[in-house]
């Protein structure tokens, strides 16, 4: 369950910060990597961060609650989520390699959950 928590909020931490470099890019050239805006992207960038910070926060919600079919409906949001934003990024040759962190930790949040739930059984 550790495994989880650390992963959990290693993701909100990572949204957050995702979240807090769109703001600071508008009010000042800020980013760390000089990637953090693509003009390629359909919809605000901040909307990506803003939905992974409230993925990561409601992983620890499910962890509470324990719904079979609540968690497994977070899981596939996770991989798909993960899944086609990585692959759209790299399609357009995008590289924010804080986002590919959010990405990897939601991926290994779900497994680790898996895991859990598997080892409860």
């Amino acid at each position: 369950m550790k495994l989880i928590f650390f992963l959990l909020l290693a993701g909100v931490l990572d949204s957050s910060y995702l979240l807090y470099t769109h703001y600071m890019f508008h009010i000042s050239p800020f980013c760390p990597i000089d990637a953090c805006i693509p003009q390629e992207l359909p919809i605000p960038s901040y909307l990506l961060a803003l939905l992974g910070l409230i993925w990561f926060l409601a992983g620890f919600f499910i962890i509470f609650v324990r719904s079979k079919p609540l968690a497994k409906f977070w899981q596939i949001l996770g991989v798909l989520g993960a899944l086609g934003l990585f692959s759209y990024s790299a399609t357009i040759g995008y590289n924010c390699y804080y986002c590919y962190l959010a990405h990897f930790l939601g991926i290994a949040s779900v497994m680790a959950y898996e895991r859990e739930v598997r080892k409860c059984r």
